[in-house]
């Protein structure tokens, strides 16, 4: 179900026109990542996060 969920939402990012990756992750249970970008700076990454928040996402920034 989780990975069904993370997809899912990967799938209504990208719709939309952003690039868009799932990762799974296993620190004691398995998680699922979406990300989205990447920004080419901070301020790219700014303004790509208002952009999602507005598609009514939330999320972080999370630099390398």
């Amino acid at each position: 179900a989780q990975h069904a969920n993370a997809e899912r939402l990967a799938r209504q990012v990208r719709a939309r026109g952003f690039k868009v990756s799932v990762s799974q992750e296993s620190s004691g249970r398995r998680l699922y990542r979406v990300r989205v970008g990447p920004g080419q700076d901070r301020t790219a990454a700014t303004q790509l996060a208002a952009q999602l928040h507005a598609a009514g996402h939330s999320g972080a920034i999370v630099p390398k």
